[in-house]
């Protein structure tokens, strides 16, 4: 049985996961990397994510087009 084209492989903390695209969101992130957005201030959070030369960050509420090999960073800010 052939992939389904829509599905992407990706890099939460270290771990690969599949998700469906087109794009993947902040609180999608979050619950890839074992934290439960809806328990959780969500500003007390960070997710980073590289792919090639590109780099960026998402905040709540906010998704990104996902590509294969896409690496994220969740965790807790180290904002005070």
């Amino acid at each position: 049985m052939a992939q389904q084209p829509h599905e992407f492989n990706i890099i939460v903390n270290t771990r690969p996961k599949k998700v469906a695209g087109p794009t993947v969101s902040f609180e999608q992130i979050l619950e890839l990397a074992g934290i439960d957005p809806n328990t959780v201030d969500l500003s007390l959070y960070d997710v980073d994510w590289t792919h090639g030369n590109k780099a960026g960050e998402l905040n709540p509420g906010q998704s990104v087009p996902v590509e294969n090999g896409m690496k994220f960073d969740a965790g807790k800010s180290n904002r005070s």
